[in-house]
């Protein structure tokens, strides 16, 4: 197999805040372990705002390897059309 393209810098995709107006940020970008070679992950993270109102990251996130994108896509996928199911989503995008 060829080897996959390493992601120059981050790309943000999807930033929401929740009611403490935190945000959550999906990222994909690249991460380099201690004395491996790069690779390419998503990252699902909180940022909280500082004293100087900029959104930093949080400890409170997952990265994995892009390789499990589609395995986090399909529990995702599963736990929406549940809560769907369920009545627990009412349409609004501020929780």
């Amino acid at each position: 197999m060829a080897k996959r393209p390493e992601l120059a810098e981050a790309i943000p995709f999807r930033f929401f805040k929740n009611r403490r107006k935190d945000v959550v940020a999906v990222t994909l970008q690249p991460f380099t372990p201690a004395g491996k070679e790069t690779i390419n992950v998503v990252d699902v993270r909180l940022f909280a705002m500082d004293r100087s109102g900029a959104n930093v990251p949080t400890p409170k996130g997952v990265s994995m390897s892009v390789n499990r994108l589609p395995d986090l896509h399909e529990a995702v996928t599963k736990a929406l059309k549940k809560a769907q199911e369920l009545g627990l989503l009412d349409g609004g995008d501020d929780e």
